[in-house]
């Protein structure tokens, strides 16, 4: 009598995992931007800022990644890890002057310009490729 039970609970068991396993996420769920946040490429930037004189850099990087690797020229750093720390630095941005973000590769930097956006942020560029793709296009680095 007990065999026949235990194969039962045996086998809801192993269902039970077998369903979780496949449903688990493998990886972090993709940043589904508005059409508003555009991409700049690394190449792109300069003429940027020669005819938007005014515009924001904002680097989301760590301030031990800014001093290890360096930066763009004249980037604000504000850090994505400091949660309000990190929003109350963003209000403090005029929201009407154009934003490039950027960090190592993109991730980060997409989720604090879904943020800024969200914030009222009017024109905001995503550096492609980010900091990594900045420095092997050979763009010039802040020490």
């Amino acid at each position: 009598m007990r065999s026949p039970l235990l194969c039962l609970l045996l086998s809801l068991v192993l269902l039970s995992q077998q369903g979780r396993s496949e449903s688990a996420p493998t990886s972090p769920p993709e940043v589904v931007l508005p059409a508003e946040i555009g991409f700049i490429a690394p190449a792109d930037v300069q003429r940027h800022l020669v005819e938007h004189l005014d515009t924001q850099i904002i680097d989301v990087r760590t301030e031990e990644e800014r001093r290890m690797r360096g930066s763009i020229l004249n980037s604000l750093n504000i850090d994505h890890f400091h949660g309000q720390r990190k929003l109350d630095a963003l209000a403090k941005l005029d929201k009407s002057k154009p934003s490039i973000v950027y960090c190592a590769i993109g991730g980060r930097a997409k989720l604090v310009a879904l943020e800024m956006h969200q914030m009222g942020f009017k024109n905001i560029l995503l550096l492609k490729g980010g900091f990594n793709a900045w420095t092997a296009t050979g763009q010039a680095v802040a020490k």
